[in-house]
């Protein structure tokens, strides 16, 4: 279907996280471009911005040989959504990984402002915060989400953001293959089935194991199923490794 593959990354990180995705679809003779978003990686000293965003996909889309699979996670997901409701056309695919929960206005103030006050407590370091990622996934892992640097003060516009969006109404005007990638222990499932009610062409993948951020969980398992989706195989259930 296409040679070519944009990855939107997660609040708080950077293009460095898809660093093992990047290198296996390039071996696989893929064109893979992953930019990192405003307030993010090289770009922290910048405002994050819905605007900037989007402009972000926008660049990175144009630059491709051939039209894409738009890749997103966590906030690059539902980022990734809402262009490609936009943009009709533009894409080969669409793959929305960890974000099918809708945010309501009031738990994403809540959860802004507790992520935000985290930000000001003594033992919130940036050390700390990475041993703690570690703990849960690995060395590798951690060193790949926050290889960028970890973004500061751009949660709580993050959130207030992506509340305002109607997702399932980008869902359904998409006119592309869409695949919802969850890991299989990810707290942002909890409204799948919605998403996928929604969707005109949709598949909902699980990848055993697996927590939010499934790229660093299952990073081999993860490249294999862009790799399905860009050829446009259907993907078996479950997934072998």
């Amino acid at each position: 279907m296409t040679g070519s593959i944009v990855l939107i990354h997660a609040v708080r990180s950077s293009r460095t996280m898809w660093t093992g995705q990047t290198r296996r679809l390039r071996r696989r003779g893929f064109q893979v471009i992953a930019p990192d978003l405003p307030g993010h990686g090289m770009r922290r000293a910048e405002p994050f911005t819905l605007e900037g965003a989007l402009a972000t996909i926008e660049e990175a889309v144009a630059a491709c040989d051939e039209p894409p699979v738009l890749v997103g996670l966590s906030l690059g997901g539902y980022l990734t959504l809402h262009w490609a409701s936009r943009n009709p056309d533009r894409l080969e695919a669409v793959v929305a990984a960890d974000c099918t929960i809708v945010p309501g206005p009031a738990t994403a103030r809540l959860y802004g402002l507790w992520i935000s006050m985290k930000d000001w407590l003594p033992g919130d370091s940036d050390a700390r915060v990475e041993r703690a990622f570690a703990r849960r996934h690995s060395r590798k892992a951690a060193r790949r989400y926050y290889g960028g640097g970890r973004a500061h003060g751009v949660v709580r516009t993050v959130v207030r953001t992506i509340s305002s969006l109607d997702l399932l109404a980008d869902v359904a005007t998409i006119d592309v293959p869409l695949t919802f990638l969850n890991g299989e222990h990810d707290p942002f499932r909890r409204h799948e089935a919605l998403f996928l009610e929604a969707a005109r062409d949709g598949e909902l993948v699980i990848l055993d194991d697996a927590g939010h951020i499934a790229n660093l969980s299952r990073p081999k398992r993860f490249a294999k199923v862009l790799r399905r989706v860009a050829t446009g195989e259907r993907i078996p259930q479950p997934l072998s490794p």
